[in-house]
Order: C-alpha cells, then structure tokens, then sequence
C-alpha cells in the first residue's frame, strides 16, 4: 500500500510540473552559457550553445537572470510565460567613471567617515537590489513577503493557444507567400536575421487562430506591425 501511494504521488507532481522556457541573446547573437535562477525554489539552470533554457517555474515565481556583464533582469512568472518561449535581451553594463584629479598632497584616513560611507553606500544597494537580502517566500510570489497588500487574488484568464516558434519556421518554409523572400523584400528583415526575427513573433504571443486562412490578412497585418518594431529596435542598439 505504501509503494502504490508513492507512485501516485509522483505521478501527480509530474503531471503539475510546470516550466518556463526562452532565449536568451544580445545584440544579433544567442548567449550560451547563461545563468538563470528561480529565487523561489532556488533551482538554477543556464542556456545551451544556442541560447535556449528552461526552469522548473510555478505562478508568481520570480526568475532571475544575472550577470557581471549585463544589466540584471527580474521575472515575475505569470501564465503566458508558462505557455510561450521567452525572448530575453540582455544589455550589456556600460561603466562611466568620473574624472579622478591627482594631488600631491595626503588626507589622513578617518574611521568613521569610511564607515558612514559604507553604511550608505549598503543602504542604497539594499533599496536596489532588496531581493538578496530577503529570503524567498516558499509560498509563493517573492514580493508578497515585502510589498503589503500583494495578496489580491488574480483572475482566471481562458485559456488561449499561441503561435509557437515551430508554427512560425514550418509556415515560413511551406507557404508560396510568406517566405524568407517576402521578409527580406517586403519588409526588410535581413536574411541572417530571419530566425531572430521568428523569435521576436513568438515573443508577440499571436492568437494560434491567425493561422486559419480565413484570417490571412490579419496574420499579415501583425507580421507587418511586428516587422516595424523589430527594426526599430534593431537599429536603436
């Protein structure tokens, strides 16, 4: 009796686990070997060599992704993020130092001057950054353990079919229109960019019933709208 309850415990935990899966790139290029970690189960993962991940997630979890060498993005884990691949760009930390002027003459080093200024220097990185120094909240959304009033209950939305990456790769390769010739010619997106480009529409969360030929003109619409400020972006870096 004992073996059987186990079993179906762990049957019942594999059919609620749930995930969040990306990739992860800057500028044109795809990031490997980047971290990413869950602060509420502290589960880790890190990409691939072609810049895709995926963490073991729950609703209202928070995902961190960090680097010494990009700027650190947080994720509070909402139920798209459960159902779509994420397209995460990193930005890279730019250091501006001030201008250091050299003089000859010496201060003498005074303790609690340095002191009060560690102290502040602590302070303001705690009201930066306040999710190192507070632990996680096990049951839950981390900011619930430090934000009052976050425990309003979040409406149930209908479930809703997008289109994936693979939908967008297998239309792109078989339809007589919409090929890497229409997104190079009609809208301008670079042949080597094209799979980045197929990224960012799955990042659009478009609804799966655009894809019905009774919706073509809509599913080209939203390729055109999502071509526009692709290349804004691009051309903003």
């Amino acid at each position: 009796m004992r073996i059987l309850i186990i079993l179906i415990l762990i049957c019942v935990q594999s059919l609620t686990a749930q995930e969040v899966r990306g990739i992860v790139y800057e500028s044109d290029e795809r990031v490997s070997d980047f971290k990413i970690a869950n602060l509420n189960s502290g589960i880790s993962s890190t990409t691939n060599q072609e810049g895709y991940f995926s963490i073991p997630s729950d609703l209202g979890d928070t995902l961190v992704f960090n680097s010494i060498q990009f700027e650190q993005q947080l994720l509070i884990v909402e139920k798209n993020h459960l159902q779509a691949t994420l397209v995460i760009e990193l930005k890279k930390i730019v250091n501006l130092l001030d201008q250091v002027n050299i003089s000859s003459s010496s201060k003498a080093f005074d303790v609690k001057t340095a002191n009060k200024e560690l102290k502040e220097t602590f302070q303001t990185d705690l009201e930066k950054n306040w999710f190192i120094y507070y632990p996680p909240n096990p049951k839950g959304n981390l900011l619930a353990s430090i934000i009052p009033g976050n425990k309003k209950s979040i409406p149930k939305k209908s479930e809703i079919r997008i289109i994936h990456l693979s939908d967008y790769v297998e239309l792109f390769a078989s339809d007589d229109t919409l090929n890497c010739e229409y997104l190079k010619n009609s809208l301008g997106i670079p042949e080597n960019r094209c799979n980045l480009f197929f990224d960012y529409l799955e990042s659009k969360s478009l609804n799966y019933e655009l894809l019905d030929p009774s919706r073509r003109l809509d599913l080209i619409q939203k390729i055109y709208e999502a071509s526009e400020e692709y290349i804004v972006m691009q051309e903003s870096k």
